[in-house]
Formats: structure tokens, sequence, C-alpha cells
């Protein structure tokens, strides 16, 4: 038994077996590599894409809300004038009111002591005659007619 190699040997099965290697480099070795290389590159583009959009989103939230802010402090506003307004005219009329109110209870006031007045009058008269009627019919004679 010889332990050193035939070159002769070692060089036959080495050329099919770098064709071999060329061959698997250029079908299947330099596309998967190309593919893998691609993938990587989609991957971080669309991670970097993702970050980007993120951040233009966080801006442009930041910019909602600040908008929506400055709206909701101008509609404080606006109600604030709307309710002071609506406040003032309620004032308004209920001084009105007030006044009409206060007009008409002189006016019947007025003419309660009027009526109170002629009341009085009347009674006043009533009272002379029933008194007269009564000294009569105590006494059983007309003093008035005596007189």
């Amino acid at each position: 038994m010889n332990i050193i190699p035939d070159l002769t040997l070692a060089l036959i099965q080495v050329v099919p077996f770098l064709v071999l290697v060329a061959g698997l480099q250029v079908i299947l070795f330099k596309p998967m590599l190309d593919y893998l290389r691609d993938r990587a590159d989609a991957t971080v583009g669309a991670k970097h894409d993702a970050e980007t959009l993120s951040k233009q989103a966080s801006a442009r939230l930041g910019d909602y809300e600040t908008a929506l802010a400055k709206v909701r402090a101008e509609i404080t506003e606006y109600r604030a004038g709307l309710r002071g307004d609506a406040h003032k005219a309620h004032a308004h009329h209920v001084a009105e009111a007030r006044r009409e109110a206060d007009v008409r209870l002189q006016g019947a006031l007025h003419g309660v002591q009027r009526e109170a007045a002629a009341a009085r009058l009347a009674v006043a008269g009533m009272s002379k005659e029933l008194a007269a009627d009564i000294v009569s019919s105590v006494l059983g004679r007309n003093p008035a007619a005596e007189a």
C-alpha cells in the first residue's frame, strides 16, 4: 500500500470538483446571495422608511394636537362670549319684565286703593243708614225724622 497519493488521480478528481463548484457558484450560490442581499436591503430600507414615516406621523400628530388645542381654546372663548351675551340678554329681559310687572302692579295697586276708597265711602254711607235703622228699630221711632 502506497501512502503517497497518486498525483494524476488527485488531479482527475479535483477537476470535476472544481467544475461542480463553478457550476454551483453560477447556478445556486450567486443567485441565492443576490436574493439574500436584496432582501436585506429591502428589509433595512423598509425599516428606514418606516422610521421616517413614523417620525413624520409623530410631527404631524403634534401639529394636529396643537391646532386642535388652539381650536378648542377658540371654541371655549366663543362659547364664553355667547354665554356672556345670553346672560346680558337674559338680564335685560328680566329687568324689562320686572319694570312691566312693577308698572302693572302699581296700576293694580292704585286701582285697589281707588276701589278701597270707594268701598269705604259706600260702607260709611251704609253704616249711617244701618245705624239709623238699628236706632229706629231699638227705639221704635225714627230720630232722623224727628230732628
